[in-house]
């Protein structure tokens, strides 16, 4: 038994492994659905099947359930970053429509396997022009949607929460799958299995490193394997000289950081610009007005457009660091009237939420 059939026998047991954890974790894991599901278990079983038995599942005309669980994982890897990027579990009628045309064209595939009413060449060729449409439409819908997902995502409180929850475990799935998919469609239109040889056989190797390292992060990030309910659980039995730290902006050796991570990683552009003045202000109250001479941009604006863009920015820096930090949003800026102007408004940042190393 050579390297090619042990590594897919290793791999399905790792991922049998890793169902029976998200399984058990269902209920309160927000990264795992029913998508994520089906989509290891028909991984897990074709790592398996292949393994044991190596069938053509690109080019044989028989149908196999096999096939068309693989062909339908296309729509779900889309429906499951859309489940994570809408935050729900519920499977509507309307999810149904995107498993009807791979049921009609694998009817379709039955009956020419059968009648072969349709010439082999063209036949060919139509099944190439098929799956090469089916795919690019599943990946560009995708790309619309975390499109979508990162555009929206300072909307409102609950909205930068998830984002910051989902963001890098949407990006790095949608990446690996996009991989796997090129691979699937370079050898099934080179007709790798057939031909065999080198090509074959390093296309085999990607695509078991690809599908391994899916696993090994899963495994690797305890937020995705348990959810965040346990690892918060998890998290708050430690030290409160710790938590402390986490639940403040720090500033150290000439950097500000955030849950360890620099500012600039959580605010960019104008917004940053705008941070970083209030911050330098410290205790001082802040004329809010002062921060317009940011947001004019080398047109002519108008003062209501200045404002507008200077409010964004301070929203958007409530709600950043009233869901890192776990702090009311209400009371990240301290606001005060001017002591000559009424009219003015003064700000600061809140002295509970910076500490000064």
């Amino acid at each position: 038994m050579g390297l090619e059939h042990i590594l897919p026998m290793f791999l399905g047991v790792l991922q049998l492994i890793l169902l029976v954890i998200l399984a058990l974790s269902y209920t309160s894991n927000k990264f795992v659905n029913v998508y994520l599901i089906f989509f290891v278990l028909i991984s897990a079983l074709r790592s398996l099947g292949f393994g044991g038995d190596q069938v053509d599942l690109f080019t044989n005309d028989e149908f196999s359930w096999m096939r068309l669980a693989m062909v339908i994982s296309v729509p779900v890897v889309y429906l499951y970053i859309r489940a994570l990027v809408k935050d729900e579990k519920r499977i509507s009628l309307k999810v149904l429509l995107h498993f009807l045309y791979p049921i009609l064209w694998f009817c379709l595939l039955t009956v020419q396997s059968i009648y072969t009413f349709i010439p082999s060449e063209f036949w060919y060729f139509l099944r190439k022009i098929n799956i090469l449409a089916y795919v690019t439409f599943y990946i560009i819908i995708s790309i619309r949607l975390i499109k979508d997902f990162y555009e929206n995502r300072n909307l409102n409180p609950d909205s930068v929460k998830h984002y910051n929850y989902m963001k890098n475990w949407i990006f790095t799935f949608f990446i690996f799958m996009v991989l796997i998919d090129l691979r699937a469609l370079i050898h099934f239109c080179f007709d790798l299995e057939n031909k065999g040889g080198i090509f074959a056989y390093i296309s085999l190797m990607f695509k078991i490193i690809l599908v391994f390292l899916i696993v090994l992060r899963i495994f690797t990030s305890p937020e995705i394997l348990f959810g965040y309910t346990k690892l918060e659980k998890t998290l708050s039995r430690g030290s409160e000289s710790e938590t402390e730290i986490n639940d403040r902006i720090v500033f150290t050796k000439n950097q500000y950081y955030i849950k360890n991570k620099p500012i600039q990683d959580y605010f960019d552009g104008k917004t940053l610009e705008c941070l970083m003045i209030i911050l330098g202000s410290k205790d001082e109250f802040l004329p809010i007005n002062s921060l317009d001479d940011l947001f004019v941009s080398e047109f002519k604006a108008s003062s209501a457009t200045v404002k507008k863009r200077r409010e964004h920015s301070v929203k958007e820096i409530k709600l950043v660091l009233s869901t890192r930090l776990q702090f009311p949003m209400e009371s990240v800026l301290i606001e005060s009237p001017d002591d000559i102007d009424k009219r003015i408004k003064r700000i600061k940042l809140n002295p509970e939420i910076l500490k000064l190393g």
